[in-house]
């Protein structure tokens, strides 16, 4: 084993559950190492023994050559180490220079003071090379999810690390920041940089990746050069058998109108939106960062209004709606990567579950707790979740907790589904599971609005494809004939 960095023999455990086995890892400087494995391979795990997150209980770390004992998260930042979570970190009512050099501010060599003038002059630098056309005073909060990511990476960058760990890193970037973070990413290459990249996107490692570790239940089971490995075989890895089809879409032929939207605006944010949405149907809503796709699905759910034009649903037409009146009439919101906005933090999976619907599991007002258990296990059955109907969602893989969340709708019975980001950040597995889920509903009747980043997906799970732009839906392509190279022809305000 050699290499700028070398993981060797690292065990942990968590009581008696052995996360890690006597894993080997190793990377050179200047090299991009992918790190792949489905959920609870043990990649995070790794990761934050190298973050100083947790001790390893057997083995050692060598950076330079030299064996080190990492105590704690700032005493990796001390060595030269950097890692960008999956979760966003940033403080939200602080601005980008403000979060980039929290805890680290420039001082006036003279009086001690903070050198804000050299701050905001660094921030301004790193948001020009990321390509952001931002103000540096910008609060974090006003930023889209994209936006907040490329802020966490011009953080991490800014440290001078010298080794990176980027934690799925593109689960919220559009192709154009995507595009924009593998510059990033070749330059800090150039630069002699080690950057460790966790994602379940096999198509990035393999566009952006020198070499790759394939983890499966805390054990390496393959190192390979990424120039000599393909798509399948790395897939086959992971999962410890072959997957045939990437994107499972069954042909259901589209019924009777469910939801239609007429000459629908919002503060501007999102102009004359114009769609119908049918039986059976799942429509694609794709765009870059700031086109409107959030805005128009939580102005349909009512979390954002009033609004101007007509919202139809069953043919009641609605100039007003909110959450409660949307989920009466079967409209519902699967959130997408912001989990905590998707289900109650620190309760179970039963909670959870029937929370949409209290009304099913209660007579003359009462909880009947016996109900309610019985209710969560048949959809955690049917959903497959492998989990305790009384585990706390927080412990479940980003898989298993975006299941608990269709759980919910389905428990409440809901006929439209807006899905927003339906596999980001979760392993290819989980991935088919989630688009099984999907044909299951529209096979019993449901329509789905499948808000996603992911071209791929949106082309191989969708009957329609509506490409919005500055608020607006610039095209609605039918299957047959949407390709990649249209689709982000207009998502990049094409005419």
């Amino acid at each position: 084993m050699s290499g700028y960095l070398q993981m060797k023999g690292i065990t942990k455990r968590f009581h008696d559950n052995v996360v890690l086995s006597g894993i080997n890892f190793s990377a050179d400087a200047g090299q991009v190492h992918a790190l792949v494995g489905e959920n609870g391979a043990g990649k995070s795990t790794l990761m934050k023994v190298l973050a100083g997150l947790y001790q390893p209980d057997e083995g050692e770390i060598q950076i330079g050559g030299q064996v080190v004992s990492i105590a704690n998260p700032k005493h990796s930042q001390e060595l030269g180490i950097a890692m960008i979570y999956q979760e966003i970190r940033l403080f939200q009512d602080l601005d980008i220079a403000e979060n980039v050099f929290i805890r680290r501010e420039p001082l006036k060599s003279w009086n001690l003071l903070i050198d804000w003038n050299k701050a905001y002059r660094e921030t301004r630098k790193y948001l020009l090379e990321f390509g952001l056309d931002i103000h540096v005073k910008t609060p974090v909060k006003a930023l889209s999810s994209g936006q907040q990511k490329l802020v966490e990476i011009i953080k991490a960058v800014s440290q001078d690390a010298k080794i990176i760990i980027m934690d799925e890193p593109t689960a919220a970037l559009t192709e154009t920041e995507i595009a924009t973070l593998f510059k990033v990413v070749r330059d800090l290459k150039r630069r002699g940089v080690t950057i460790i990249y966790i994602s379940h996107r096999i198509e990035e490692i393999i566009q952006i990746a020198d070499q790759v570790t394939v983890l499966r239940e805390g054990e390496v089971v393959q190192v390979s050069n990424v120039n000599s490995v393909d798509l399948t075989n790395i897939v086959k890895m992971m999962a410890g058998k072959e997957l045939e089809d990437r994107y499972p879409k069954l042909k259901v032929k589209p019924g009777k109108e469910l939801l239609r939207i007429e000459s629908l605006s919002y503060l501007g944010r999102i102009r004359n939106i114009n769609l119908e949405v049918r039986r059976g149907e799942i429509i694609g809503l794709t765009g870059l960062s700031g086109s409107g796709r959030r805005t128009l699905a939580k102005v349909l759910f009512g979390i954002n209004g009033p609004y101007e034009g007509k919202i139809i649903m069953k043919g009641k037409e609605f100039r007003s709606i909110t959450p409660h009146i949307a989920m009466k009439h079967g409209l519902c919101y699967v959130t997408g990567i912001h989990a905590e906005e998707g289900f109650l933090t620190n309760t179970s999976i039963t909670e959870n579950i029937t929370l949409t619907s209290l009304r099913r599991v209660s007579r003359f007002g009462f909880l009947n707790k016996r109900q309610e258990m019985k209710a969560a296990q048949d959809m955690i059955e049917r959903l497959e979740i492998k989990a305790g109907e009384q585990e706390l969602v927080d412990n479940l893989s980003g898989g298993k907790q975006k299941k608990v969340m269709f759980a919910k709708w389905l428990f409440a019975n809901a006929q439209v589904l807006i899905i927003d980001e339906p596999t980001a950040g979760i392993d290819i597995s989980s991935k088919l599971d989630i688009y099984n889920m999907i044909n299951e509903l529209v096979l019993s009747g449901a329509s789905v609005i499948m808000i996603s980043s992911d071209i791929s997906e949106i082309l191989g799970m969708s009957d329609r494809i509506a490409v919005m732009y500055d608020g607006e839906i610039r095209r609605i392509f039918e299957r047959s004939e949407a390709t990649q190279e249209n689709i982000l022809y207009f998502a990049s305000g094409g005419k």
